[in-house]
């Protein structure tokens, strides 16, 4: 019996390929291979820069200047403070080193409260906050370590400038280096306080405190314990100083 054509087995058919052809394949993994190489090496590049560059650590003219006279000293929580610890009214300022808006603060209400603590009617105390803003624990170990060498408030002002000169890296480690050095600290010395258990102690009581206290954000004030909401009650304590110094006409 011939075997009719439906009865013919026929061979299979190949699968259709799901992936391109080998050499197509190949040459798109090679594209691949040279994109990852080339943002290796932009990265590379952008991090050798990043290690590399050169800092400026300026000491704006006349930091530290403004606090000739004043008693200085730190809180029993190694807080740094201003003033006499038997003045009338206690003025504490949570804030941090990369805050804007504590700059301002700095550059002006503050400025204003100096006569008031020289004359021994406001102790001021600045708590360092140092998770608040990129670089914020590096500026305040730069701050606490300075004053082991009794230039805590000058470090202050040369932080703070900084944060309105420098846009990225304010802080870098290797500024703040430099910026010790051109005070003339002994770098000996600050080096092992940066990395040492003490001034992360305080840091850490700081941010407890803020905690405690239910801070969201800085600056943050207390005039003798009782949380400030309006800016201008600090403005009026310094007011209120130089109108009672002011001759009776």
């Amino acid at each position: 019996m011939t075997p009719q054509p439906q009865d013919i087995p026929r061979a299979p058919v190949p699968p259709k390929p799901r992936f391109a052809a080998p050499g197509k394949r190949q040459v798109r993994l090679r594209g691949w291979l040279v994109v990852a190489i080339s943002l290796g090496i932009v990265f590379a590049a952008a991090a050798a820069y990043y290690l590399l560059r050169p800092l400026d650590a300026p000491i704006p003219e006349g930091a530290g200047a403004q606090y000739a006279g004043l008693e200085q000293g730190v809180t029993a929580q190694g807080f740094p403070c201003l003033g006499s610890p038997d003045a009338p009214v206690l003025v504490e300022d949570f804030s941090s080193f990369a805050c804007p808006h504590c700059r301002e603060f700095h550059e002006g209400q503050f400025v204003a409260l100096l006569d008031a603590i020289a004359a021994g009617e406001v102790q001021f105390v600045l708590v360092p906050v140092p998770h608040i803003g990129w670089g914020a624990r590096e500026a305040a170990k730069a701050a606490l370590c300075a004053g082991e060498q009794g230039q805590t408030w000058t470090m202050v002002d040369v932080l703070y400038d900084w944060q309105r000169r420098f846009l990225t890296s304010t802080f870098d480690a290797r500024r703040v280096r430099k910026g010790a050095e051109a005070l003339g600290l002994d770098m000996t010395a600050f080096d092992a306080c940066r990395r040492g258990s003490a001034v992360q102690d305080v840091l850490d009581r700081a941010r407890a405190e803020f905690d405690r206290r239910g801070l969201s954000g800085t600056p943050s004030f207390f005039i003798n314990g009782q949380k400030v909401q309006d800016y201008r009650e600090l403005e009026t304590l310094g007011a209120d100083y130089h109108s009672a110094e002011a001759p009776s006409s």
